[in-house]
């Protein structure tokens, strides 16, 4: 019944998306406010083997009550995108209503959304910058739970930035934001968290537009959630600096490298042995190998974003390759490697393992076919296959994820 199940979901998200598909293309796109408007709906069918990202030392049944972990799912999106230039100025702005129900594991149907507004400033010929908000509502990705409870996380973000052109030489560049994350979960509220910041650098720029500087960042993390109690593991809030050189530096006419080198010091008032100082980077090169074949390379040695492990101090080394090849004008292969290890250093006591020196080892190959055979319909089918191994012996995976999209816009 179960694999039945399954087999109408997908045949049901497959006919959407031939439908929505064949109605698309019998009529011409709509251009609304001479383009700058576009609504689009999104239609997906995936496959996963694996969706709480449960280990194989774990007994399936007894952990979230059935013996297969996989199911099929669909994901319907409505939206609407923004991008109008005004005079010097541009506003962005776009708002995303999605919706998931799964085949066998109903308790996670979910309804979330995803937004930003962004205007893109310009004063004069040497001052610009963005000011903006973003907002996601979704549930939190399993592998950092690996649960069958899902929590509805609530991400929202503020910031303003400006650059200034001090000579044609010198630049100087600034900004500062705000950041919240809240936790649907009761039993994770104590990770929500609030975070400020604000930032810095001056850099000398070449007539190529090449850069290089100097940069400093200050970050002010609190956990509303936590009261800290003497001899306990979990703090109530820390204090983050990092000062270092910051460069932009085109190579070739079709090759270009990016740069960040610096020294980051963590600070938590009530629990020093958390404490962190060491260095960090994340070093990304795009090389435009030939007319129809691009490469992006990221080496990265950096602290983790805080949504991704529940607000715990997680210090990650890896690499990343993307090539990208232009098969046709109308059909675009996509392939991403990512390996990584993962060291939990930071409040040891907020993930299992983590007072033993937990160290993951994660490793993902993503392969994506998009074909484009209009300019209002773009299709796209993707296979991931993610492992991760680790010393804590529950906290390893497999997983496989298929799934077929369609987007059409109007």
């Amino acid at each position: 019944m179960r694999s039945r199940g399954r087999l109408r979901a997908c045949a049901l998200g497959l006919g959407y998306i031939g439908a929505a598909a064949a109605a698309v293309s019998a009529s011409p796109a709509l251009a609304l406010w001479d383009g700058k408007l576009t609504p689009f709906v999104e239609e997906k069918v995936t496959r996963d083997d694996n969706v709480f990202r449960l280990s194989k030392n774990v007994d399936p049944v007894a952990a979230i009550g059935s013996a297969s972990p996989g199911d099929t799912y669909t994901t319907t999106s409505v939206g609407i995108a923004l991008d109008a230039p005004y005079s010097r100025q541009r506003f962005q702005a776009g708002y995303t209503w999605s919706a998931t129900r799964y085949s066998q594991f109903s308790d996670l149907d979910f309804d979330g959304h995803d937004a930003r507004a962004i205007w893109l400033w310009q004063l004069g010929n040497d001052l610009s910058g963005q000011l903006g908000y973003t907002e996601n509502f979704a549930l939190a990705p399993f592998q950092y739970t690996q649960s069958r409870t899902p929590d509805p996380l609530r991400s929202r973000a503020a910031f303003l930035n400006g650059a200034f052109l001090l000579s044609p030489r010198w630049r100087i560049q600034a900004g500062g934001g705000v950041f919240d994350q809240t936790n649907g979960d009761p039993a994770l509220q104590p990770n929500d968290i609030n975070i400020s910041s604000a930032d810095a650098s001056l850099s000398y720029v070449t007539p190529a537009n090449s850069s290089i500087g100097l940069s400093g960042r200050v970050e002010e993390g609190r956990y509303p959630n936590r009261t800290f109690v003497p001899g306990s593991p979990f703090d109530d809030s820390y204090r983050q600096a990092s000062a270092g050189v910051v460069g932009d530096w085109t190579v070739s006419g079709v090759s270009h490298l990016n740069a960040r080198v610096a020294r980051l010091s963590r600070r938590y008032p009530n629990t020093p042995q958390s404490d962190f100082d060491g260095n960090v980077a994340v070093l990304e090169y795009d090389w435009k190998v030939t007319g129809k074949l691009s490469l992006t390379g990221v080496v990265r040695r950096d602290i983790s974003p805080f949504q991704d492990i529940q607000s715990s101090f997680v210090l990650v080394r890896g690499a990343t390759v993307r090539p990208t090849l232009n098969v046709t004008e109308k059909i675009d292969l996509g392939v991403v490697l990512d390996y990584s290890i993962w060291d939990y250093l930071g409040d040891p006591g907020l993930v299992a393992g983590g007072a033993l020196g937990r160290v993951d080892r994660v490793r993902s190959a993503t392969m994506s076919l998009s074909y484009k055979p209009l300019q209002s319909i773009a299709l796209q089918a993707s296979f991931l296959r993610e492992s991760r191994t680790s010393n804590l012996p529950t906290a390893d995976y497999l997983a496989n994820v298929g799934s077929l999209t369609a987007r059409l816009s109007f």
